[in-house]
Order: structure tokens, then C-alpha cells, then sequence
């Protein structure tokens, strides 16, 4: 079962096993004795205290002198203490233990100092632990390895279960996938038995972490140079991290039986409980995270987020709920006050929402469960809408207020312009390509984003056969066009939607031809109308029998610059319209409203680059002539 390969790929190579493997090597090659009665006469003159001096071992050059002012109880394990930690505000401390209460714990090289309580913990070489109220285990602990969420249907019908690693293949593969009981039984039993190499029976604060000014963490495992600074509480959860992407979490925070991986962000008084915060997520500002898992590189602040999965790049600044959705393709973002959500009165909470790629949920927006936009991604929502149960299947659509009422349709449809987000939005679809490649660096679970891409194509090239129609009428609903859901579609926007959808089309087959040529120059020598059959798939084929395409590579060449500069142009006329809005409402809007340069610069870039591998692909075909 090729997903299990996978699972196992990702366990083998967790911070956890390798945790597990370095300390039980260290522990089996360690040297220790017990205290000398010098050193304990030392231990106790800098003050501190132990019922039993003889529970406490430590290492061969143990020195007591690093050690003042603490009690210690239970077996304790202490290193031989040497050098210096930066603590907060990058201040250099002697490591050592300095008025604390240490319980049964495993102490490497690091600095322990005020925490009213540590019991039961493993403490790794670097680590910084001031100013902490209980840190303790039970000794029960699983690290969240194995426990199961309920993710979509808040009736539990979409099962996942969680470990720390877990990545978006392995979410929705439990998902949408194992709906075999054998399928479902194997993938437990492979988790359950990693759970069981890799859950020691103490916490573990490793190398490089520091952790100040916090409350109360249990049953944790802190990972290498996570920072904490300000956490209210930290409970039965697993924070990975590295040097080079530390996890931070501060301010307020409360971690409950969650998992959070490397290079995360919890700030602000967030709330997290039994959840997933995957590879450089953001979640602050007192969002309330429940029983969800939040894909790479989201950011979410000030919103609630329940039983959902929300995918990768996903941006929610404002107050506004979630609840139930399957956003596997992410990208999206949801206004202030919008309210997506399954839980209306009389109703049971068992339907789900499943927005596409893209998906923009407007200011005050309210949808109504069951929804599908899976088939409609880049579509937007405008501000104030009501939208009933639906399934849309038309890309880059707008759903916006009726713009007039009619006879024989419903007052609670909306109206439908699909399209109309690639034909009048290209800055904010280009904007968002842009913002999505400058997010995901550093993370290899995001593929590089392209706006022409064949999955996208294959629902744009169904949207436009859609809109073919036996009979024009002035008004479609669903019944005349599938696919419509909840809405209208005048006659007027069903043609411009169609001129809409094949020129994304044209696009996509020219750029994809251009691509074609410039692996295999030799292809020159041959007809076009012969070398674009070498184009993989139905899919080309199905386009090119809806547009004009060119017999030479000249005027092929001049139509896909043409639609470059046109789609080049579609950006800088909303720029510059909404500067020209701008200058009439403020006096001082060039000052305060300098340009995105970055942006534009790659606009331009990618025009710029449009006309060289064009400009060579000419040159090549001119040097085979010869």
C-alpha cells in the first residue's frame, strides 16, 4: 500500500525517533557515580536541599558549584555543568540550576533556573528554562501520536489521525482515501506501533530551547530551539523546530493536546486545542483553533476555526468563524465577519463546506451548509451575500446581489458572472501567484503555483461546455445549466464568460506549446499543426478544437506575446485605477500609497521573460534553417 511506504518514510525520519535514538545511545554509553560528601557539603551550603543525596547521580567532573538555592526530590540525573546560555533579552547566564525544584529528572548541560516545579523531564544539552510556574509528565504521555480528530462533519464522518509529522498527503489520504477498513486498521496499526518505539515516559525539552516567563507546560515535548516567551500553558502537546526554522511561541498562548511544527508562530493570546499547526503556520491575535488542521504557511488571526482542514497559504485577518470545511487546495482568504458555518438552529451540525483554490469569502458573507466550490476555485464572494446550498462548478466565478429581480426565479438566488475574475481581476489573481511563491519558500510540501496549470484548464475547459446552451434564454438557473447552483446567469454574462474561459484556455495551450518547442528544439523542423499532437493528453485536443491556433511560429509567437501584454496591461489599468480613485477621495494619496515595486517588478520580470524565450525559440528556429 503505497501510503503506508509513505507513513513509514515520514516516521523514520521524525525529530521524535531521532530524539529517541540519541538518547538511548547517550544513555547506554554514559558514565555517572554518586555525590561525595564534599559535594554534598557543597550543595548544601550554596543552599539547597534533598532528602535523600543518595537518589541523586551525576557525571564523572560533576561540579557542585553551579547548583544554589533548589530542592530536589525523586531520582536526578546531573551533568557536569560548564559555559554560558543567552537567556531572554540576549543576556549570557552560567548554566547550572539556580532556586528551583527538581523531581525525578534527567539533567544534561543547561540552564534551570526559577521554575517553581520540574518533575519528570528530560532536559537536553543547551536548553533554557527560567521563570516557569510546573513543568511536568505524568508519565502517560503520548505526544499526541495516534489521536484522532474529527475533521469536516462535526459528527464525526471524516476521522484523522494525528502524530507530529503528519503532512497534507497523509491528511487527506485518511480523508478521502482509507475508507477501507483494512486500509484504515494498517495505517493505525503502523502509527500505534512508532507511538510506542518513541514515547518515553517523561517530557523532553531539547537542545537549544528556551523557555521563560510561562505558567504551565505538561506532558510535552519541546523541540530543538523552540522558543517560548510568555505562553499561558502548553498541555499534552509536541512543538517540532529547528536552527534554521525555530518555532516560537509567545504571549498568552494556550497549547492544548496539539501538535505544532517547525517554524510556527503562536502569538497573542491564540488558542489552540487538539490540533495541527503544520510547517511555518501563524496563528495570533486570540484566534481560537479547534480540532482542525491548518496546512503550511497559513495565517490566521482574530478568527475561529473549527473541525476543519484548511489548506496551504490560507490568510483569515479578521474576526470571522470556520466551521466543517475540506479546503484541501488552500490559497484562500475570508473576510471580516463572515460566517461559514454549518450550526443553524434546528439543524444537525453533520454538513461540511468544500471551498476551491483561491476561494475569497467577503466582508459579512454567510453561507449555508452543504457547499461545494471545490469545482469553482479563484471565485469570490462579495461583501453582505447569503448563500444557499450549493454545488458551483464554474472557476473564477463572482456570486454577488441580484442586480434585478425576475419573474419565476427565486428572491434567494444570487446572480452569477463566471470569469469574471480572470477577465477583471487579473491583478489580484497575479497579486496572489506572487504572494503565494514568496510564502512558500523553504517549504517543499507547496508546489510552485502557476495560474496556468492543466488541473485548472480541465475545469475551466468544462465550465465553458457548460455554458453551451440548446436554447438562449434572457435568464439561466441551474436547471438550464448545471452547475450554476444557487444562482442566475444572464444571457450577457454567459457570453462573456465564454470569451473569458477561452482566452484563459488559449493561453494555457500557448504557453504550454512554448514549453513543448523549448525541450526539444528539433521539434522546429516540423509543421506546428503536427508537433502540438505531441502534447500530452485529451485535454490539449479538447482546446484546440474551441480556439484558433497558429500554422507558423511567427504568428504563434505573436498571439502568446500578445495575450502576455494584454494580461500584462489587465494589471497595471488597476493599479493605475485605483490611484486615479484614490488621488480624487485623499490629497495625499501618492505620498501614502507607494506602489508595490516588488510586485510590479516581477510583473514585468515575467513580460520581460515572456518576449526572451520567444525572442530564442525565433533564433533557434532561425539557426536550424541555415
Amino acid at each position: 500500500m503505497h501510503h503506508l511506504v509513505k507513513l513509514k518514510k515520514v516516521l523514520k525520519s521524525s525529530p521524535l525517533t531521532v530524539c529517541t535514538e540519541s538518547y538511548k545511545a547517550g544513555r547506554n554509553a554514559g558514565k555517572t557515580r554518586a555525590l561525595t560528601e564534599n559535594e554534598i557539603a557543597v550543595l548544601e551550603k550554596n543552599g539547597n536541599h534533598c532528602e535523600n543525596w543518595a537518589d541523586i547521580v551525576v557525571d564523572i567532573a560533576f561540579d557542585p558549584n553551579h547548583i544554589y538555592h533548589s530542592i530536589f526530590s525523586g531520582k536526578v540525573h546531573l551533568p557536569t555543568f560548564y559555559g554560558t546560555v543567552l537567556i531572554p533579552g540576549d543576556v549570557s547566564f552560567p548554566t547550572g540550576i539556580y532556586s528551583s525544584h527538581v523531581h525525578d529528572c534527567i539533567i544534561e548541560n543547561s540552564l534551570v533556573h526559577s521554575v517553581s516545579l520540574i518533575s519528570n523531564i528530560l532536559v537536553r544539552q543547551g536548553a533554557v528554562l527560567q521563570n516557569i510556574g510546573s513543568l511536568a509528565c505524568n508519565g502517560n504521555t503520548h505526544y499526541q501520536i495516534g489521536s484522532e480528530i474529527y475533521i469536516g462533519n462535526e459528527m464525526g464522518g471524516r476521522k484523522v489521525r494525528i502524530f507530529p509529522d503528519i503532512n497534507q498527503e497523509l491528511v487527506e489520504t485518511q480523508l478521502f482515501q482509507n475508507k477501507n477498513p483494512e486500509d484504515d486498521a494498517a495505517f493505525a496499526e503502523v502509527i500505534s506501533e512508532w507511538r510506542e518505539e518513541v514515547s518515553p515516559p517523561f517530557g523532553v525539552i531539547e537542545k537549544g530551547a528556551v523557555i521563560s516567563n510561562t505558567g504551565i507546560i505538561r506532558n510535552s515535548w519541546i523541540g530543538p530551539n523552540v522558543r517560548v516567551d510568555g505562553a499561558a500553558k502548553i498541555r499534552n502537546s509536541t512543538i517540532l523546530s529547528s536552527l534554521e526554522n525555530p518555532t516560537g511561541i509567545y504571549d498568552a498562548v494556550i497549547l492544548d493536546s496539539s501538535c505544532v511544527q517547525e517554524g510556527s508562530l503562536l502569538y497573542a493570546g491564540a488558542q489552540i486545542h487538539r490540533s495541527v499547526l503544520m510547517k511555518k503556520a501563524k496563528v495570533g491575535k486570540l484566534a481560537l483553533i479547534h480540532s482542525s488542521i491548518i496546512a503550511p504557511c497559513c495565517q490566521i488571526e482574530e478568527a475561529e476555526v473549527t473541525s476543519s482542514f484548511v489548506g496551504p497559504l490560507t490568510q483569515i485577518h479578521h474576526h470571522s468563524l470556520l466551521i466543517s470545511a475540506l479546503w484541501t487546495a488552500g490559497g484562500g482568504n475570508i473576510g471580516y465577519g463572515a460566517n461559514i458555518g454549518s450550526n443553524h438552529t434546528g439543524r444537525m451540525p453533520d454538513q461540511e463546506i468544500y471551498p476551491g483554490q483561491g476561494f475569497f469569502f467577503g466582508l459579512g458573507v454567510n453561507v449555508k451548509y452543504p457547499a461545494n466550490f471545490s469545482e469553482a476555485p479563484f471565485s469570490v464572494i462579495a461583501s453582505g451575500i447569503t448563500t444557499e446550498p450549493q454545488r458551483l462548478r464554474f472557476p473564477f466565478s463572482l456570486i454577488k446581489a441580484p442586480s434585478q429581480n425576475y419573474a419565476g426565479i427565486s428572491e434567494n438566488l444570487n446572480e452569477l458572472l463566471p470569469a469574471w475574475n480572470y477577465g477583471k481581476n487579473a491583478y489580484g489573481l497575479e497579486r496572489n501567484a506572487y504572494k503565494y511563491a514568496v510564502r512558500r519558500k523553504g517549504v517543499e510540501e507547496i508546489p510552485p503555483f502557476k495560474i496556468l496549470n492543466a488541473e485548472l484548464a480541465k475545469l475551466v475547459l468544462k465550465a465553458y461546455h457548460s455554458l453551451n446552451v440548446e436554447k438562449v434564454l434572457d435568464v439561466y438557473t441551474e436547471e438550464d445549466i448545471p452547475g450554476l447552483g444557487s444562482n442566475y446567469l444572464r444571457e450577457a454574462n454567459r457570453m462573456r464568460a465564454k470569451l473569458g474561459y477561452a482566452n484563459y484556455l488559449e493561453r494555457f495551450f500557448l504557453d504550454a506549446f512554448l514549453t513543448l518547442l523549448e525541450s526539444s528544439p528539433a521539434l522546429l523542423r516540423n509543421p506546428l499543426k503536427e508537433t502540438r499532437k505531441l502534447l500530452p493528453g485529451e485535454l490539449f485536443k479538447d482546446i484546440a478544437r474551441i480556439i484558433s491556433i497558429p500554422e507558423t511560429l511567427s504568428d504563434l509567437i505573436k498571439r502568446y506575446r500578445h495575450l502576455e501584454k494584454q494580461w500584462f496591461d489587465s494589471i497595471t489599468e488597476s493599479v493605475e485605477r485605483d490611484a486615479i480613485r484614490g488621488k480624487k477621495i485623499f490629497d495625499d494619496y501618492e505620498e501614502t500609497h507607494p506602489a508595490d515595486s516588488a510586485f510590479m517588478d516581477n510583473c514585468t520580470w515575467r513580460l520581460e521573460e515572456a518576449a526572451r524565450r520567444s525572442n530564442a525559440l525565433l533564433k533557434e528556429q532561425k539557426t536550424d534553417a541555415q
